[in-house]
Parts: C-alpha cells; sequence; structure tokens
C-alpha cells in the first residue's frame, strides 16, 4: 500500500510539473495582466488575439458570434476588443485557461471536450430559467467548464508522453489537479467549491450554482451515454436565414461554430 502511495505521489508530481510548467501552460503571462486591469485599453484587448494560439482564437470569436451570445444574426463582430468585451474580461480570462487545456488533448479525449462545453452550456441554460442573476449565470457557465478541468489537465499529460493512466486514479486525483491550477493562476474561489465538494450544497430555498452545475453534468453525461452525443428534440424556425430563433437553433449554432458540431444532433419536433 505504501509502495502505491508512493507511485501516485510521483506521478501527481509529473503530472503537475508537465501542466503548470512545460511551455509556461501555452499563456503569454501579459494577458493576465491586461484581463484583469478594468482600465486595459482597446488596443491592448485587441492585441490578445496574437498573443493565443490561432485555434483558440478562432473559438472564442465564434463563440462570441454565435446566437446563443446573442451576436450573429447582427453580424459578425471585427475587432477581437469586442470579442472579448461580449464575453467579459473575466470570463474571457477563464475561458482561456480551460481552452489552452482542451487545444492540449489528443482525439481520443474529444469527448471530454464535448461534455465539458455541454456541461457549461446547459448550466448556464438551467441558471437563466432559475434566476435573474447574471453573476449565477456566468458562474454556472464558467463552472460547468471547469467541473472537468482536472480530467483535462491528466489528458494533457497521457497526450503528451501517450500512455493511459488507471481510471480509477484519474477519478480519485482529478480534482486535485484542478485545484492547482485555481490556486496557480488565483482565479476565483467560486470554483474552488464547485469542485472540492462532492456533495450537492443547497441554498435556504434553491439550488447553489454547485448544484445547478452537478444538475446539467447528469443530464450531459446521460445523454452522451444513451447516444453517442448531445441529443435533443426541439422546435426549429421554419424558414431558414430569418430571424426566428428556437433554443435549439442556439445549441446547434453554438457548437458548430465552436467546432463541436458534429456532436449535436436536433430531432425536430
Amino acid at each position: 500500500m505504501a509502495e502505491d502511495r508512493q507511485e501516485d505521489l510521483e506521478l501527481i508530481q509529473r503530472i503537475e510539473n508537465h501542466v503548470l510548467n512545460v511551455g509556461n501552460f501555452g499563456i503569454d503571462p501579459r494577458i493576465f495582466q491586461i484581463l484583469d486591469n478594468v482600465d486595459s485599453p482597446e488596443t491592448e484587448i485587441a492585441a490578445i488575439e496574437k498573443m493565443i494560439d490561432a485555434n483558440l482564437a478562432v473559438r472564442l470569436r465564434n463563440m462570441a458570434d454565435s446566437v446563443y451570445y446573442g451576436m450573429q444574426r447582427r453580424g459578425k463582430l471585427k475587432s477581437f476588443y469586442h470579442v472579448i468585451t461580449s464575453t467579459g474580461m473575466q470570463p474571457a480570462k477563464l475561458f482561456i485557461i480551460a481552452m489552452t487545456l482542451f487545444n492540449r488533448l489528443s482525439s481520443k479525449h474529444k469527448m471530454l471536450d464535448v461534455e465539458s462545453f455541454a456541461t457549461s452550456l446547459f448550466a448556464r441554460i438551467i441558471a437563466e430559467q432559475m434566476t435573474p442573476s447574471v453573476t449565477v449565470r456566468e458562474q454556472a457557465e464558467i463552472g460547468g467548464l471547469f467541473l472537468n478541468l482536472g480530467k483535462v489537465a491528466i489528458g494533457t499529460y497521457e497526450t503528451a508522453e501517450m500512455v493511459d493512466l488507471d481510471p480509477d486514479f484519474i477519478a480519485k486525483y482529478h480534482r486535485q489537479f484542478a485545484l492547482k491550477i485555481i490556486e496557480t493562476f488565483m482565479l476565483p474561489d467560486y470554483l474552488k467549491e464547485i469542485i472540492a465538494e462532492d456533495k450537492i450544497i443547497l441554498q435556504k430555498n434553491s439550488l447553489s450554482v454547485q448544484g445547478i452545475i452537478y444538475l446539467a453534468q447528469s443530464l450531459v453525461e446521460k445523454i452522451i451515454r444513451d447516444h453517442g452525443l448531445i441529443a435533443i428534440k426541439s422546435p426549429m424556425p421554419e424558414v431558414k436565414d430569418n430571424l426566428e430563433t428556437t433554443l435549439g437553433l442556439k445549441i446547434l449554432e453554438y457548437f458548430g461554430l465552436i467546432g463541436l458540431g458534429s456532436y449535436v444532433k436536433i430531432v425536430h419536433t
């Protein structure tokens, strides 16, 4: 048992070194300085597009252009400054951190990417149905994306080292890696509570943000388990290319724009 424990500790250290030290995590530290400063000039914010991976920049731009964020029907955003400000400076920072890790995964981890974005999306949708609070919606969306971040971190190590780690090891330690990332980059405290607590947290008369995210995760996991992708029944607009929209259309277009459209199936009702 002691030998197994020592092997786990050594593997944990190797994964942490890989995730947090290799290539400076793949993020230019100037990005954090810009996004953490509410007085950053427009030119500096726009310049972030050139500081991040090109695929990540495209994904962020497409997210901001989506109907889900209320933009696409009014025309695409031209400046990356508007891409960042439409999602919010701090949410953009969190998306960049999470998506930098996603970009380091191999194709065998694709469903982890799909599950994370689907949990994020449905957590926000559920929050919108339950509360008018913008803060709760944003925390539900980001928390849903970060819920499996420890598994994503482990996946980047598996990808780089071309190994398959024991599922029991992943289940046991993935929260630890997510918390390490949150602490290293001094991310919001609410993310710690969401990831560290494995029981549903209730507020006095409602679900907490963490409860909303767990509800979304359970929904997404069942859909993927039953169908192998995100299968949805939804009304859809009768005529294409008009201003009419439905929730099903928003979800379909959102996943399409972030490069995951093939993992969503809409059955018209």
